[in-house]
C-alpha cells in the first residue's frame, strides 16, 4: 500500500508541476513545500481513500437490512391479512344458514338471518360486498343495494369455488359501477375476490364471495413507516401497482395518474419508459436488493429491496430515496472535509513561508549562475552574509570577473568571422523564404488545377448522362418530320407534334444545362454568397402571394401559417428565394388535388421553413430519404424536371449552415420539405 501511495502522490506532482511551472523536485525549496504538503494531503487522502467508503458500506450494509426487514415484515401482514379474510369466507360458508337459503326462495327466516349476519360481518371487517350464489352462479343472497350481477358462472372466481378451491382473485377492474373511495359510483374500480365453497353432504352446493376492499390493503401498506421518503407497495406479475402509492398528489399533478396508482400506474423509468430495475427482478419471481441506487417510477434515484410472494402471485417492493439514505455519511463529509482544509491551507502557508527565508540565497546564486552560464558574464552575486553562502559568493565573483575578461578576447577574434556567418545565413534565409512561397504558390495552384479538372469531368459525365434524352427526342422528332417531307402529302398535325417536341426538347435541354452549371459552382464552392440581413417572413409571404395563382389554376389552396415579426437571418436573399420557390413548386407539381401548407416559425436559435401538401407522396423507405437530395435523382421522373432542384437547394442551404430535409408517410398520404437557417446574432456583422 506504501508503494501504491508514493506512485499515486508522484504522478499528481509531476502532472501539477508540468500545469503550474512547478521548480524541479531537486531544489531544496520544493523539497520543503512537497514534504509540507504531503504531511497535510495525507489524512484528507485516508479519509476519502478509506474511512468515507468505510463510513458509506456501513451504512448501506444498515439500509439494506433495514430495507430487508420492512419487507419481509410488510409480507408477511399481507400474507396473514389475505389468509383472515380466506378464514371469513369458509366461516360464512359453515354457517347452518347457507344450505337453507341456496335451496329455498327469498323471504324465509333464515335468509333474513343470514343476510343480517352477513351485514354485520361486512361492516365490522370492512368489506364492500358479500354474496352467496348455488353451483349454477345465480346470486341467492348478497349485501349490496346497488346495482348488482346476478350470475357470476362465467367467472374464475366463482368457477374455481365450484372446484373445491378457497380462491384469492388478482386484484381486477369490476365489470360493473361501484362505489369507490370518494362515494361515487365508478366503471372499473380495482376489485379483489375471496371465494369459497359450500359444502353441504359432501357436495358442493354454491360459493361464498366476499369482495374487498382494496384501499384496505393500501392501508396495511403503509402501517410501517420507512424515514420521510420510503414507501412500500405492491404489483402484479405485469408491473402495475396494487396498492396506493405515498406520493398520490404528485403523480395525479403530474398527469402520471388520473384517479390512483392502483391498476392505473406500471412502474417503470420515467426515461427509459421500461420496468424499473426491483420490478424487472421482481416479476420474475426473484428475491435482492439494489443497495448503489436506481430510478423508481417518479424519476428519483431510491435505493430497493423487492420479493415475490408465490402464494398471492403479488410482488412486495421497499424503497427509500438515495439522498435519505446516504444523507448522514454525506453531512460528515461536510463537516469534515472544511475543516481539514483549512488545515491544509494553514500547512502549506507555512511550508512556503518557511521554504522561501531558507531557501531563497541559494536559489539566487543559482539563478546569477544560470544567467553566466548564458552567456551574461557581468552579473555578480550580493550576499553579504558572513557564513558559508558568503564566502561562495566572494569566490564565486573573483571566478566571474575571470571568466569575463577571457570572453572579451574571444570576442575580438570572432567578431569579423561572425559579421560573414550572418551575412551568408540572411542571404540562405531569404533565397528559402522566397523558394518556400513558390512552392506554395505552385502548389496552391496545382490542387485548384486538380479541383478544376474534376469539376470539368464530372460536368462533362453529368452532361452526357442527361443530354441524351432529350437529344434523342429532338432526333427521332427530325428523322419522322424528315419521313413526312419526303411524302406528297404533308399532314400539318403532324408538323405542329414534332415542332412541339423540338421545343420541349430544346427547352428541357437548356433548363438542364443551367440547372447543371448552377449545381457545379455550388458544389466546386467558388460560388460567394451575399451577406445580408433577411426579414424571412416578409420574403416567404410575398413568394406565397405570388404562387397562389398557380396553384388556383390547378385547384389547389395554398395556405399560409406565417408567423410575422420574425427575427432576421443572415444570407444571400437570392439564393433562399429560390429555394422556397423551388419546394412551393414541388408541391404544386406533385399535388393534384387538396391544400398546400406553408409554414415559418422559431425553433429555439433557428428559423424552420415547411411546406407541406397532400400529392402523392414519397414512395422511399424512410432511411433512404437523402436519396431525393441527390443529383439526377428522381423518384416519379417528369419530363419538365432535371432531377436537380433538391440537391441545388440542398448545397444552399448547407452553405448557410442551415439543415435541409424531408418527411412523408408513404406514398398517396403528402409529404412535407422542411429546412432551418440559424438566427442572425446580435453582435452579428
Amino acid at each position: 500500500m506504501k508503494e501504491t501511495l508514493q506512485k499515486y502522490l508522484k504522478t499528481i506532482f509531476l502532472y501539477v508541476s508540468d500545469k503550474l511551472h512547478v521548480p524541479s523536485y531537486r531544489s531544496i525549496k520544493t523539497k520543503i513545500i512537497i514534504s509540507s504538503i504531503l504531511l497535510s494531503v495525507f489524512p484528507i487522502f485516508i479519509m476519502r481513500v478509506f474511512v468515507y467508503p468505510t463510513e458509506k458500506k456501513a451504512l448501506q450494509d444498515a439500509l439494506i437490512q433495514n430495507l430487508e426487514g420492512v419487507g419481509h415484515k410488510q409480507a408477511e401482514l399481507i400474507v396473514t391479512w389475505v389468509n383472515e379474510r380466506k378464514a371469513d369466507a369458509k366461516i360464512i360458508a359453515e354457517n347452518p344458514n347457507v344450505p337453507g337459503v341456496i335451496y329455498k326462495s327469498e323471504g324465509s327466516e333464515n335468509f333474513y338471518r343470514l343476510l343480517h349476519h352477513l351485514n354485520t360481518l361486512r361492516e365490522a371487517y370492512g368489506y364492500k360486498e358479500i354474496f352467496i350464489c348455488d353451483r349454477f352462479g345465480d346470486l341467492k343472497v348478497t349485501t349490496s343495494t346497488g346495482k348488482v350481477i346476478t350470475n357470476v358462472a362465467g367467472f374464475e372466481f366463482f368457477q374455481m369455488a365450484i372446484s373445491g378451491v378457497t380462491f384469492v382473485s388478482p386484484i381486477m377492474p369490476s365489470v360493473i359501477p361501484l362505489e369507490n373511495e370518494y362515494g361515487k359510483l365508478e366503471h372499473g374500480l380495482p376489485t379483489l375476490y375471496i371465494t369459497t365453497p359450500v359444502v353441504y353432504e359432501h357436495k358442493v352446493i354454491g360459493a361464498v364471495c366476499l369482495r374487498v376492499d382494496v384501499m384496505e390493503i393500501s392501508k396495511l401498506m403503509r402501517s410501517v413507516r420507512l424515514g420521510e421518503t420510503g414507501e412500500t407497495y405492491l404489483i402484479n406479475k405485469d408491473g402495475y401497482m396494487l396498492s396506493e402509492s405515498k406520493y398520490l398528489k404528485y403523480l395525479k399533478d403530474a398527469g402520471l395518474v388520473q384517479q390512483r396508482t392502483t391498476l392505473e400506474m406500471q412502474v417503470v423509468n420515467t426515461e427509459t419508459k421500461e420496468l424499473t430495475s426491483s420490478a424487472g427482478e421482481c416479476i420474475k419471481g426473484k428475491k435482492g436488493h439494489d443497495a448503489e441506487g436506481y430510478r423508481d417510477y417518479r424519476g428519483v434515484k431510491v435505493l430497493g429491496f423487492w420479493q415475490w410472494i408465490p402464494e398471492l402471485d403479488w410482488g412486495i417492493i421497499a424503497e427509500i430515496d438515495v439522498n435519505e439514505g446516504y444523507g448522514p455519511v454525506k453531512q460528515l463529509h461536510t463537516i469534515v472535509a472544511p475543516i481539514i482544509i483549512l488545515v491544509t491551507i494553514a500547512v502549506i502557508s507555512f511550508a512556503f513561508y518557511f521554504g522561501k527565508k531558507i531557501s531563497d540565497p541559494i536559489l539566487y546564486l543559482t539563478e546569477v549562475t544560470k544567467g553566466i552560464s548564458e552567456g551574461d558574464y557581468s552579473r555578480r552575486v550580493k550576499i553579504t552574509s558572513h557564513d558559508e553562502i558568503g564566502e561562495l559568493s566572494n569566490s564565486f565573483n573573483k571566478m566571474a570577473s575571470f571568466l569575463e575578461e577571457k570572453t572579451h578576447i574571444l570576442e575580438e577574434y570572432t567578431a569579423n568571422l561572425e559579421k560573414t556567418v550572418e551575412e551568408r545565413t540572411k542571404d540562405l534565409t531569404r533565397m528559402n523564404q522566397e523558394l518556400e512561397k513558390q512552392s506554395s504558390d505552385l502548389e496552391k495552384a496545382y490542387k485548384e488545377l486538380v479541383s478544376l479538372d474534376q469539376m470539368k469531368d464530372k460536368m462533362i459525365r453529368d452532361v452526357s448522362h442527361e443530354l441524351k434524352s432529350p437529344v434523342a427526342q429532338v432526333q427521332m422528332a427530325i428523322d419522322l418530320w424528315s419521313a413526312t417531307v419526303k411524302k406528297q402529302h404533308i399532314d400539318r398535325s403532324k408538323e405542329e407534334k414534332y415542332c412541339m417536341i423540338i421545343q420541349t426538347s430544346l427547352q428541357r435541354l437548356r433548363k438542364t444545362i443551367g440547372s447543371i452549371l448552377d449545381l457545379s459552382v455550388l458544389e466546386s464552392g467558388r460560388l460567394v454568397f451575399k451577406k445580408e440581413y433577411i426579414h424571412i417572413d416578409e420574403l416567404v409571404l410575398q413568394i406565397t402571394a405570388g404562387m397562389r395563382l398557380l396553384a388556383e389554376k390547378k385547384g389547389l389552396a395554398l395556405i399560409n401559417h406565417v408567423n410575422q415579426g420574425l427575427p432576421v437571418i443572415i444570407g444571400d436573399k437570392d439564393e433562399i428565394q429560390r429555394v422556397v420557390i423551388n419546394l412551393i413548386d414541388n408541391a404544386i407539381k406533385y399535388t393534384e388535388k387538396g391544400e398546400i401548407h406553408v409554414f415559418l416559425e422559431q425553433k429555439d436559435a433557428y428559423i424552420e421553413f415547411g411546406v407541406k401538401d397532400t400529392g402523392v407522396g414519397i414512395g422511399l423507405p424512410k432511411d433512404q430519404f437523402g436519396k431525393l437530395f441527390e443529383r439526377f435523382f428522381q423518384e416519379r421522373p417528369r419530363i419538365d424536371g432535371a432531377g436537380v432542384g433538391l440537391a441545388i437547394c440542398k448545397n444552399i442551404i448547407d452553405s448557410h449552415k442551415g439543415n435541409l430535409w424531408a418527411e412523408s408517410e408513404g406514398s398517396g398520404k403528402g409529404s412535407t420539405f422542411k429546412f432551418v437557417l440559424p438566427i442572425a446574432r446580435q453582435d452579428a456583422a
